[in-house]
């Protein structure tokens, strides 16, 4: 993937025609072809002109997947959204069809492996950044796998909430809260615990607190920001905590309640 950017729209087309003969030049130099059919481009605030390779035109596209990742021109996550609801529910469908023979606590496993691994892929890039309702749809798609394992009709009202506490399984918004806590931790353990700071001793320093963080404009949606936030939250034994494994357990259990 190559990002070219520049301050005006034809400078873009031209640096991106430019970048595209240098990929297929290069892929030429070390024997390779460039499969142009499965090449794409992609412009954010504007719509790029046309690629041509080797007497090929690349169209451009409002949304590309990259890693199981649909990254949309609009910056948008509706349609990642979407796939991911898809994916859960056919998780679900899976677990009351491969888990029809299986005890409860056999199907759970298969909740874990097959529904809430779609979540855990690349759940850190855009669960802490879609909204209440996108939320509440993935939400709802996860009560569907959970009504699988326990064998419960796939409508009517049923006490879902009390369903998946049984179960010991997180909703969306811990799920997302442990991920961005653990990311925190990962990102600023070593740094705050060995950094020498000068001057009197706060609340504050002694709790380990970062300066909060800016949030206006384009900051409010940076995972980094979500991530400064996140570390101030965690509880103070987290962050002392010198062992990875230990300090997730402390995050796990300092954020689901079952």
């Amino acid at each position: 993937m190559n990002v070219v950017y520049a301050d005006s729209i034809e400078e873009c087309n031209a640096l991106l025609q430019a970048v595209a003969l240098d990929l297929a030049n290069w892929y030429d130099l070390v024997g390779l072809s460039l499969n142009v059919k499965k090449s794409e481009v992609m412009g954010f605030g504007f719509t790029p002109n046309p690629i041509v390779l080797n007497n090929e035109t690349i169209l451009p596209s409002k949304a590309i997947k990259f890693l199981g990742l649909n990254i949309q021109s609009d910056l948008k996550w509706n349609i990642h959204v979407d796939a991911i609801c898809n994916k859960i529910r056919a998780s679900a469908g899976r677990i009351r069809f491969e888990g029809r023979n299986h005890r409860v606590k056999d199907r759970r496993q298969l909740y874990f492996a097959w529904t809430q691994g779609c979540l855990l892929a690349n759940g850190l890039a855009f669960l802490p950044r879609i909204n209440t309702s996108e939320k509440n749809k993935i939400q709802v798609a996860c009560n569907s796998a959970i009504r699988a394992v326990l064998r419960l009709p796939r409508f009517g009202k049923v006490p879902i909430n009390a369903h998946r506490n049984q179960l010991r399984i997180p909703s969306v918004e811990d799920l997302t809260k442990k991920l961005l806590q653990e990311a925190a931790w990962m990102k600023y353990h070593s740094s705050m615990l060995n950094q020498s700071l000068s001057g009197p001793t706060t609340r504050s320093r002694s709790n380990l607190m970062k300066i909060h963080p800016l949030q206006t404009g384009y900051h409010n949606q940076m995972i980094s920001t979500k991530c400064d936030i996140a570390w101030n939250d965690l509880p103070k034994e987290a962050k002392m905590e010198p062992s990875k494994n230990k300090a997730f357990n402390i995050i796990k259990k300092s954020i689901y309640k079952f």
